[in-house]
C-alpha cells in the first residue's frame, strides 16, 4: 500500500480538528457538543479507513504502470468496507459544506468580509465585474451556455474519480481523491476563518431576457437551496475544477480538453451570474494550480505511469 492511500485520510482528520476549534468560539450554536461529537467520529473514521481499505488491497496494489484489471476491490464485506473507505472523503464533503455557516457564525457572529473583496474588486478592475458583466452582455443564449458551464462543476467532481474506479484503476483514483480533497478542505477553512459571502447576497441577481432561461433558473434553484453563506472566496468551484482538469490531463487525457473548457466557463459563469466576485475565480485558479501541480505533476509516484 502506498502513502496515498492514507494522505486524504489525514487531511480529513486534520480539517476535522482545525475547523472544529471554531465551535469554541463564542458564538457557536446552542447545540456545538453534538457538532463536537461529529468532528470527533469524522476524525476517527479517517484515522481507520486505511485499515478498513487494506482489508481488500485488490487492483490498486498492482505495480505502477500496470495495466488496469477492471476489478472493484476485494469480495464480500472486505468488498464493501474497502469501496466505502475509498468514497466516504466524497460522501462527507457535502455534509462538510453545509455545515461552513454554521462554523464561520461561531467565530465572526455574522460578521462577512465582503468589503475587503469589493475594494480589491475596485482596484484591480476599476469597476464591479460580477454587477457590469451580465448588463455588458445580456444575451440569452449566452447566459445559457455560461450557466451550463457553472452547473457542469457538480459532474467535474465525480465522474472523473468514478471513471478511475468503475475501470479498476484503484491507483489512479486515490492519487487524484488526494489534490480533490485538499483542494476542498484548504477552502473551506479560509471559509470558517475568512467568511466573504459573495455579490449573490449583496446585489440583485441579473435580470430581463437571460432571467427566463431553463439554466439560469435551475443555478439559482439550487444555489438559494442548498448554498451555505460565506464561502465565497478564493471560489472552491474554481479550485476544484482546476485541479480535477490537471488530474485529467494525467490519468482521462482524451476527457482533459472538454474539462479545460468547462473549467474556464465556470470561472466566466459565476462572475456573470453574480454569483461570485472575479477575484474569487481568479485566486480560486491559481490555488487549484498550486495545489494540483504540487500533489501531481511533482509526485514521482505518480509520474510514470
Amino acid at each position: 500500500m502506498t502513502d496515498a492511500r492514507t494522505d486524504s485520510d489525514r487531511i480529513l482528520a486534520a480539517y476535522a480538528i482545525l475547523s472544529g476549534l471554531a465551535l469554541f468560539f463564542p458564538y457557536r450554536p446552542s447545540f456545538w457538543p453534538v457538532l463536537v461529537l461529529a468532528h470527533a467520529a469524522l476524525v476517527a473514521l479517517a484515522l481507520n479507513a486505511g485499515r478498513w481499505r487494506a482489508a481488500a488491497p485488490g487492483p490498486s496494489d498492482r505495480p505502477v504502470g500496470a495495466a488496469p484489471s477492471g476489478a472493484l476491490p476485494g469480495r464480500g464485506g472486505h468488498r464493501i468496507a474497502a469501496v466505502l473507505a475509498d468514497w466516504y472523503p466524497l460522501i462527507v464533503i457535502p455534509l462538510l459544506y453545509v455545515e461552513l455557516d454554521l462554523l464561520n457564525v461561531s467565530v465572526w457572529g455574522g460578521r462577512y468580509f465582503d468589503s475587503v473583496i469589493l475594494g480589491w474588486e475596485q482596484a484591480v478592475f476599476g469597476l464591479q465585474p460580477s454587477l457590469t458583466f451580465a448588463a455588458a452582455a445580456p444575451y440569452l443564449l449566452l447566459s445559457e451556455l455560461l450557466h451550463a458551464s457553472y452547473l457542469s462543476y457538480y459532474a467535474i467532481i465525480y465522474v472523473p474519480p468514478l471513471v478511475l474506479y468503475l475501470r479498476g484503476d484503484r491507483e489512479a483514483f486515490l492519487a487524484l481523491l488526494r489534490p480533490l480533497v485538499a483542494g476542498f478542505l484548504l477552502h473551506y477553512l479560509i471559509f470558517v476563518y475568512f467568511p466573504v459571502q459573495g455579490p449573490r447576497f449583496l446585489f440583485p441577481s441579473p435580470g430581463g431576457a437571460i432571467a427566463e432561461g431553463p439554466l439560469y433558473q435551475l443555478t439559482h434553484f439550487i444555489l438559494e437551496t442548498g448554498s451555505s453563506a460565506g464561502a465565497a472566496f478564493p471560489s472552491s468551484h474554481m479550485a476544484v475544477a482546476t485541479i480535477q482538469t490537471i488530474a485529467a490531463f494525467r490519468f482521462l487525457p482524451r476527457a482533459a480538453p472538454i474539462m479545460l473548457v468547462a473549467t474556464i466557463g465556470i470561472g466566466l459563469g459565476a462572475t456573470y451570474g453574480g454569483y461570485h466576485y472575479a477575484i474569487d475565480m481568479i485566486l480560486g485558479a491559481v490555488g487549484g494550480l498550486l495545489i494540483g501541480f504540487a500533489f501531481l505533476a511533482f509526485d514521482r509516484r505518480y509520474t510514470e505511469r
